[in-house]
Parts: structure tokens; sequence; C-alpha cells
């Protein structure tokens, strides 16, 4: 994997002093830029997260897409007020340049393999929400794997590493499970054990364990779907078939507001032991109380994921996958 980076006139001043051979270049330059900037907005349906997405402000994607427009002679999007919907020439192209662009990303590893070197950056991603052990030891992996490679390490929600771990944007990415998604293989590394985080003076506080019958009557905090919808709506849906009927859903995945809300509404919510670090140092304080919770069906697991293509035909994601599997093939750890 390889970043183009791409420049753009600013102005037509500047436009003007370029010379034929170097407008050219220019040109040639932003086909690929409308390109990108045209799958990212069909992909978030939505300008501005296209622009965090390519780290660009709206502006020039918008004027990347309607350059584009323009040259095609056809309308993209169907724009409407804070809403983007894809017109139907639209979703003919959004397979067909994906692939264009996947090509594109590949001509360098098959230079590095034609010439004999396959030295590269290896981009790796994980969820910012995993316990830092688990992290810094796929990473520590990874660069004895690779010891002669640039690792760069990008950290987000799952949500955001599967789309460009898909789009080949990233080697490997630490990230929630299940994915269902063909196009990416996944080894399990970790799996959750799961505590209960309340006030110190909560009724329940002084208990040895807890299961999920001891809170059917209380009300129950979760985080939001957004860092895995598969996984957080799959932990959702058990919780509700063991019996917990009120919960009450964060805005967004901010542990300090969840210690706040969990102090002032006095109510539970699970966490992973706050020894692990991370976001569940948190509970590390004298007015809260973690106890663990017992039940040995409840499945919640980080895993490294990796695209399966990728393992047949780029020996740098080849070796990254047979270096995951010696690790942590069978051996998960639990966190």
């Amino acid at each position: 994997m390889y970043v183009l980076r791409f420049a753009t006139c600013r102005s037509q001043a500047e436009a003007d002093r370029l010379t034929p051979t170097h407008r050219r270049h220019t040109l040639a330059d932003m086909d690929v830029q409308q390109l990108r900037c045209f799958l990212a907005v069909a992909e978030e349906l939505h300008f501005g997260k296209a622009a965090e997405r390519l780290h660009l402000t709206p502006s020039p994607v918008s004027r990347a897409v309607r350059d584009l427009e323009r040259e095609l002679g056809a309308d993209l999007f169907i724009r409407r007020y804070h809403k983007v919907e894809l017109t139907p020439t639209g979703v003919v192209l959004i397979d067909r340049v994906r692939a264009v662009l996947r090509q594109l990303d590949d001509l360098k590893t098959v230079a590095a393999g034609t010439s004999g070197t396959a030295r590269r950056v290896v981009r790796i991603g994980g969820t910012h929400l995993a316990p830092p052990m688990v992290m810094d030891r796929f990473v520590a992996v990874v660069e004895q794997a690779l010891p002669t490679q640039t690792v760069d390490v990008t950290l987000a929600p799952s949500s955001d590493l599967l789309p460009s771990l898909g789009r080949g944007e990233l080697d490997a990415a630490l990230v929630h499970l299940p994915l269902e998604r063909p196009d990416l293989d996944s080894l399990v590394v970790a799996r959750y054990s799961f505590l209960l985080a309340m006030r110190a003076d909560d009724p329940l506080a002084t208990a040895s364990e807890l299961t999920l019958a001891d809170i059917a009557d209380r009300t129950l905090t979760i985080g939001p779907p957004t860092p895995q919808p598969v996984a957080m709506n799959r932990l959702h849906r058990y919780l509700e078939n063991a019996g917990i009927t009120s919960f009450h859903r964060m805005p967004d995945q901010d542990t300090v507001l969840l210690a706040s809300h969990i102090r002032r509404s006095r109510g539970l919510t699970l966490t992973t032991s706050p020894a692990n670090g991370g976001s569940a140092r948190v509970f590390d304080d004298p007015a809260f109380a973690v106890v663990p919770l017992r039940d040995d069906n409840l499945e919640f697991l980080l895993g490294i994921a990796w695209r399966r293509t990728a393992v047949g035909k780029d020996d740098i994601v080849r070796d990254l996958a047979h270096a995951v599997r010696r690790e942590w093939g069978g051996r998960a750890l639990h966190v």
C-alpha cells in the first residue's frame, strides 16, 4: 500500500504559469483525485465525512466531483440539504471506480515484486477502544515479523478501519468481531471478560460477582453502535435475550462522559478490568465499584483482520497473516 499525493492549482493565475507539460501532469493527477473523491462521497453519502476521510476540506472534494461530472457529462449525485444520494449513473460507476483505484494502488506492490525489493511502509490499524496491551502486542508482532519495514499505525474505531482495510489502505487491523465481510479474513486474538461498574455506594457494590439476572430490574447503560455496529448490535441483542429490558444508550463512546453519567444516575454499565488500562481506567476511582459479571455465554471479541485476496499477491500481508496465526492461533487472550 502506498499513498498518492495530489496537488491542485490554488488559483487561475497559478494555473496560467504552468507549462503545458506541467499542466498535463497536474490534470492527470486531478483525474485520479476526482475518482477518489467520487468514491469517498459515494461510500459516505456525505461530502463532509468524505473530506475527513481524504484529509481534505469539503470544498476541494465538491469541486473534484463537479469536475468529474462535467467530464462525464452526467450527474453522479442528487444533492439535498445535509443529504446526498447517488444517481443511477453514480450507482453504476461505484464498482468500476473502486476497481480502477485498486489497480492503481497495486502498482507499487507489483513494481516492488519485479524489481526485487519489497521495502515499503506497512500500514496497520487498531481500534482505540481495545485494551492497550493487545494493541501493543499486535504492533510488536508486526515489527518482529517484518524487521526491515517501517510500520505506520492508525488508531480509529473499527467502523472506520474496516472500510480502509477493504480498500487496501491498511494491511491489517485490530478490530472488534464479527465482521460479516466476506472480503476479509480474521483471527480472534482476545476475548473480553466483563465487569459491571457502578457507584461505590450501590447496593450491588459489595457482591463478589453478579449475573445478568441479578440486574434484570436495573437500567444498563450501553454505548452507541457506531464503533462497530455488527459487534455492538450483537451484544445488545444478547443482553435483551438475557432479560435486560431497560437500557440507556450513550450518544457517543466517551468514557469520561459515561463515568459521569453512572455517577449521576446511579446506573450500571459494562466494562473491562481497569487493570487492562485504556478507557477502563476511568472506573479505577474510589467513587466506583467494579464487580465481575459471571456469564460464560456472553462473547465479545477482538481480532486481527486482513484482505483475503492480498495474502496471495502481497508478501507483506502474507507474512503478517502468518505471524498473527503463529502468535495467537488457538491462544486468544482474556482481557
